[in-house]
């Protein structure tokens, strides 16, 4: 059985993203070591930080929070680490994003973004589980206020499909959505720093430019395992 890690993002009020680490054991492992491995390594090298502390793509790219008195060279060398980790690992990513500026063009009361985003990626994971693993997984993500309505949401998308938005019911994810703090799993850390840096790579233009080489390299590196990236932009159906 494999594991399904995922873990949200969004851009200001333009698009809504959700990305996915599809692990099988020995994945799991790699990346829990990898990213065990580069917070003893920044502990010590960086005076007073946690070895312990969370692996979080915006604070570690900004600064902020545990990672305020992180200089900026170790900050930018963690965040690689962890794309080489994910890299290394065998594991499988999942992008995909919504358009919600199409979104509001196209519906008059468009399923809520959250939900319609999750949709998206649990169909494209159930699809390549039937279709290449042969086998199926649990679901896991980071606490999120609307976890109660994710969890009904997980329980209909496997009776009936999204009316109008997926290709049918899921069949290979099982059980329930499992929720939990993102601070106690380097595995939902690893969907986080990915997310992040996919949403950044394609909504924002960096105005440094080692930034914006950082930030190619660490996507590229994630590429190498990515089986499915998209961002869906409906075509406006009012205006026909």
């Amino acid at each position: 059985m494999r594991a399904l890690y995922i873990d949200e993002s969004a851009r200001d009020n333009r698009f809504y993203f959700f990305g996915g680490l599809l692990v099988d054991d020995d994945a799991a492992r790699s990346i829990e070591v990898g990213l065990s491995g580069i917070g003893r390594l920044l502990a010590e090298n960086v005076p007073g930080f946690d070895r312990e502390t969370e692996l979080h793509g915006n604070e570690m790219f900004h600064g902020h929070g545990a990672w305020a008195e992180v200089p900026i060279p170790w900050r930018v060398k963690a965040c690689e680490l962890v794309s080489k980790a994910i890299a290394r690992s065998g594991a499988e990513y999942t992008f995909r994003g919504i358009d919600l500026v199409a979104l509001r063009a196209t519906y008059v009361s468009p399923y809520p973004a959250h939900l319609l985003t999750l949709a998206h990626i649990l169909d494209d994971v159930d699809g390549r589980l039937g279709q290449v693993h042969g086998g199926v997984a649990l679901v896991l993500a980071d606490d999120h206020h609307s976890a109660a309505t994710s969890r009904r949401n997980l329980v209909d998308f496997k009776l009936r499909k999204v009316p109008g938005y997926t290709q049918g019911k899921l069949e290979n994810l099982v059980d329930t959505m499992y929720f939990g703090p993102s601070h106690a799993s380097r595995l939902l850390q690893a969907a986080d720093v990915a997310t992040f840096f996919f949403n950044r790579e394609k909504t924002i233009i960096e105005s440094d430019a080692r930034a914006e080489a950082a930030v190619g390299r660490i996507v590229r590196r994630i590429r190498q395992v990515t089986v499915s990236e998209y961002i869906w932009e409906p075509a406006d159906r009012r205006s026909r």
